[in-house]
């Protein structure tokens, strides 16, 4: 992977090494009395609201305490959007995933990784959402359980096409083909084409406000290698105006911020 998509993919973890966080153990901390009242329809932005405080705190904690909420809240036999716990626990885990990687132990990210497939291959949630983020997490275990690369490329390429198979528009089935595109496997080949999958990333209208759980998880790390991509290509008066665009939709992103810093965008962040 070039220097330039490697910074997009993991600017958000070295600036939490930068600035001195230290690793958290995979025990989830005791809740506080202060803590969030669970809403299943709030689920997606709480996640993505922390995963932006991270970087603010310079530590995962609330993370973690998100997921110990998630694992024990109490749903009834016929909840239908309990159907949905393994999934969500999964996507927490895939960011706690991106952070942890610079931050973390081997061993931890490799436990995170184990546990969010363990979680999905069990689910009766969304097929492409899922299957989605199978592909991703079977990419991410390549990297810690190399003899087994090639079972874990099969199983990768397998439900990536689950994935694309049941809805092909779906943002989550996109970002996992654009990731997996710019993280290749050596000596492994796949057909993807991240350029048109981006275009149509950027051309649709994926909601970012309003209903809680409209699909925004995995949009400005699409937007974030976009630039990465355009600044590769030396185009950067077009890199500095998709940035202008993308701090606009997610002002709190650390990524897209480090990019509107770097154009010297003005933007207006929400404090966490």
């Amino acid at each position: 992977m070039n220097n330039v998509l490697r910074l997009v993919l993991g600017l958000s973890c070295i600036l939490l090494l930068l600035s001195g966080c230290q690793s958290v153990q995979l025990e989830t901390p005791e809740e506080s009395d202060g803590e969030w009242v669970f809403d299943w329809d709030k689920l997606e932005a709480r996640i993505i609201e922390l995963t932006n405080q991270t970087m603010h705190d310079e530590s995962p904690s609330e993370l973690y305490r998100l997921k110990s909420q998630l694992v024990k809240i109490h749903t009834g036999t016929n909840d239908t959007k309990a159907l949905s716990r393994e999934y969500w626990t999964a996507v927490l885990n895939t960011n706690l995933i991106f952070l942890e990687q610079e931050i973390g132990e081997d061993d931890q990210v490799h436990r995170l990784i184990d546990e969010s497939i363990e979680l999905l291959e069990q689910s009766d949630y969304s097929i492409a959402e899922t299957n989605s983020l199978l592909a991703l997490l079977y990419r991410a275990k390549i990297d810690y359980d190399q003899t087994r690369t090639f079972e874990l490329f099969s199983k990768m390429q397998d439900a990536l096409d689950r994935a694309i198979e049941a809805d092909s528009t779906n943002l989550r089935v996109l970002f996992a083909q654009i990731f997996i595109g710019v993280s290749p496997v050596t000596g492994f080949s796949i057909d993807i084409d991240v350029q048109a999958n981006i275009d149509t990333v950027l051309s649709s209208n994926y909601e970012t406000e309003g209903d809680a759980m409209t699909p925004t998880w995995g949009l400005p790390k699409i937007y974030g290698i976009a630039i990465g991509r355009l600044m590769e290509a030396e185009k950067i008066p077009e890199a500095s105006e998709l940035t202008a665009i993308a701090i606009d939709k997610f002002p709190n992103d650390s990524t897209l911020s480090y990019f509107a810093q770097l154009f010297q965008i003005q933007h207006n962040s929400v404090e966490p």
